[in-house]
């Protein structure tokens, strides 16, 4: 449900970004909407405060984890240089294993905080905090805004489970696909993904052919499983160049136009 929870709040901002005032009752309304689409009963006001618990109790359990670590590293420099005041030379090499032993565990705490834990691609929070800068891109390259066609279609076909694996697969195939230095997806929300190009460390040459080629590659390709004899997706796309300086928001509503008009085309074909 916590899923579902951002997705409708993404949507519904999203709808009323333009107004100039927003009203309790227009939110209500408009959030209540997307919600009943989704299929999401926010009206189980105890579900929904759990599901919110439990996204922050993830976040917490990694603010302590690394806490510890910080503190073991302060105690480490301290021992540290003890150590090399009194030149002991098998203090200092048990210092230095314990030491990148933190630093192992500190990697895996930051990847496991800046990940989406259905499908392994990045997270929302790794995009705003770590590729931007204040929402401001902070070198040069292109943006593509992927969105699964007719999802929800999916799932209401074929269950959540198997929505979920769809979400994965398409992770799976973009890294394939996209396999160069330089390249990062992003699940953004729900069945909504970016995929980064920065312009110094790609060797994609050709972003537009890339992702269409990518675009064409899948929609051809078959799913099958125990209960599914075969199953077809596909996504539509909208891609923008960036600069650095760049307000995040302004090049996100340019690909979010890009990709309606991609999807409406494929719609007419």
């Amino acid at each position: 449900m916590s899923d579902k929870l951002r997705q409708v709040t993404y949507m519904t901002v999203k709808n009323l970004k333009n107004e100039d005032i927003i009203l309790p009752g227009k939110y209500s309304t408009t959030f209540e909407t997307f919600a009943k689409g989704l299929e999401l009963d926010v009206k189980d006001e105890n579900v929904v405060l759990k599901e919110l618990s439990n996204d922050t109790n993830y976040v917490n359990n990694i603010v302590k984890k690394t806490n510890k670590n910080l503190d073991n590293f302060y105690k480490s420099t301290t021992d540290a240089q003890i150590a090399i005041k009194n030149n002991d030379s098998n203090s200092l090499e048990k210092i230095n294993l314990e030491i990148a032993q933190m630093r192992r565990e500190i990697n895996a705490l930051q990847k496991q905080l800046f990940s989406d834990p259905l499908t392994g691609a990045y997270n929302r929070k790794w995009f705003t905090d770590e590729y931007l800068n204040d929402d401001i891109f902070q070198h040069d390259g292109f943006i593509a805004f992927l969105d699964l066609n007719k999802f929800k279609r999916i799932n209401d076909t074929y269950g959540h489970i198997v929505g979920d694996q769809v979400l994965k697969y398409l992770v799976r195939f973009l890294k394939k696909e996209l396999q160069t230095p330089g390249v990062d997806i992003v699940r953004y929300a729900g069945d909504e993904f970016i995929v980064l190009f920065n312009k110094e460390k790609t060797t994609v040459l050709n972003v537009d052919r890339t992702i269409f080629e990518a675009q064409e590659k899948l929609s051809h390709q078959k799913l099958k499983s125990a209960k599914i004899d075969e199953l077809q997706f596909s996504f539509s796309f909208g891609i923008s160049p960036f600069k650095k300086g760049d307000y995040a928001e302004v090049i996100l509503n340019t690909v979010d136009e890009l990709m309606y008009k991609n999807k409406e085309a494929s719609r007419e074909n």
